[in-house]
């Protein structure tokens, strides 16, 4: 009897603790979630940066390799040119030598009795035959070295001759090689450009998650809170999407050739975007900013990506190749708001390094990019979200003229 009444009032003290104290239910990420995130972001930031730096210097080293191969390509050139000048030069003394050596047999009578070479003007003007002998030496003395003279001068044809076809083969190794390193240098550059720039890269991430974070924080989100329910949850959003612009014509399907949105030319640069939805934006991307702070063009120029709901889902959508925006990270934006302008044109071409003239490149994904998911390849695979529910038809040439 007493362990009956014993279990009885812990169950009432159970039930009374639960009243006064409700049990906080976690249905998705916490705000810790997103701090560890950020964490992650952070460190995976420094090992790009070292890998940057490793990459730069492969760079350099193969522009140096380029520079030097170049230079001694020029080297080769001009060698080859001497070369050929010291070959004709070459000919041009055997030739005199040949002449010399002609006049001397001439002026001396050469003549060949019994074998032995002997001069007619020697014999005749020798008082002896020793001194005879000592003429036939110097005679002798004086075409041996003219001789010799021949030969050095027919292995300097020869050895120039070599040179030559060394030096052109070396020269063609030397253009393959160049050839091997530019292509290096681009892979090297582009991979560069990946970790620089892949949809938000490493510094965006970071700082839309710091941004997202302090938001939530001040919105009175606890560690262990989920967002979804102590921020988010007043999010009324929008019964269905209207187009982002007045009119328009489709220049470019989703899917096609890796293209993940829909692209929408027909417009003048400037004409006002509007915000399909209601919704807040989660990051802008300033195309002139970045292309300042790092030295490379991002691909789309100046970018808004802005979180919707609509019927009740979560979105967020992508405006890209902006001419110019008129709103910041965090701000809340509402269905009909402009929220920049059409660009791609000539004029923002310098800083947009993947824009084939005026147009709006837009697509939607399903989730929030950055909260849902981080990485660029989730948002692409998500993105098929833009051609069943934003109003418009993933057809090359379709048109519509009204939002």
């Amino acid at each position: 009897m007493i362990k009956k009444k014993i279990v009885v009032i812990v169950l009432c003290l159970s039930l009374t603790i639960i009243t006064i104290c409700p049990i906080r239910t976690v249905h998705g990420k916490t705000l810790r979630d997103y701090k560890n995130e950020l964490a992650t972001l952070q460190q995976q930031q420094a090992n790009n940066k070292q890998q940057i730096n490793t990459t730069s210097s492969q760079v350099t080293a193969k522009q140096n390799a380029i520079f030097n191969s170049e230079n001694q390509i020029k080297a080769n050139e001009k060698a080859v040119e001497e070369a050929k000048v010291k070959i004709e030069e070459g000919k041009q003394e055997i030739i005199k030598k040949n002449q010399e050596m002609e006049d001397v047999i001439n002026i001396m009578q050469y003549t060949n009795i019994n074998g032995s070479e002997v001069y007619i003007d020697y014999i005749i003007n020798s008082d002896s035959i020793s001194e005879m002998m000592e003429r036939q030496s110097i005679i002798d003395q004086i075409i041996d070295y003219t001789q010799e003279e021949l030969d050095s001068l027919a292995a300097l044809i020869k050895e120039n001759e070599q040179l030559q076809i060394d030096l052109a083969k070396q020269n063609e190794e030397l253009t393959a090689a160049i050839s091997s390193y530019e292509k290096q240098v681009v892979e090297l550059q582009k991979l560069i450009n990946k970790l620089n720039s892949t949809g938000l890269d490493l510094d965006e991430q970071i700082k839309a998650k710091k941004d997202l974070i302090s938001k939530f924080e001040k919105a009175g989100c606890k560690d262990g809170d989920d967002p979804e329910i102590c921020y988010y949850k007043n999010s009324a959003g929008s019964g269905e999407f209207t187009r982002p612009l007045n009119k328009g014509v489709v220049t470019q399907q989703w899917g096609v050739n890796g293209h993940y949105g829909i692209d929408i030319g027909g417009n003048a640069p400037g004409t006002p975007v509007y915000a399909p939805a209601d919704g807040e934006v989660y990051y802008v991307r300033d195309g002139i900013q970045y292309y300042r702070s790092k030295g490379v063009k991002s691909c789309g120029g100046h970018v808004i990506y802005a979180y919707f709901r609509v019927n009740g889902k979560k979105y967020t959508a992508e405006f890209a190749h902006l001419k110019s925006y008129n709103v910041t990270n965090g701000q809340k934006i509402y269905q009909g708001q402009q929220i920049g302008t059409v660009g791609g044109d000539g004029s923002t071409t310098w800083y947009d390094q993947c824009t084939f003239g005026t147009h709006l490149h837009y697509a939607i994904a399903y989730g929030y990019y950055g909260i849902d998911y981080s990485y660029w390849s989730q948002w692409q695979s998500n993105t098929k979200a833009v051609q069943s529910i934003s109003g418009l038809k993933n057809q090359y040439g379709w048109t519509f003229t009204n939002r």
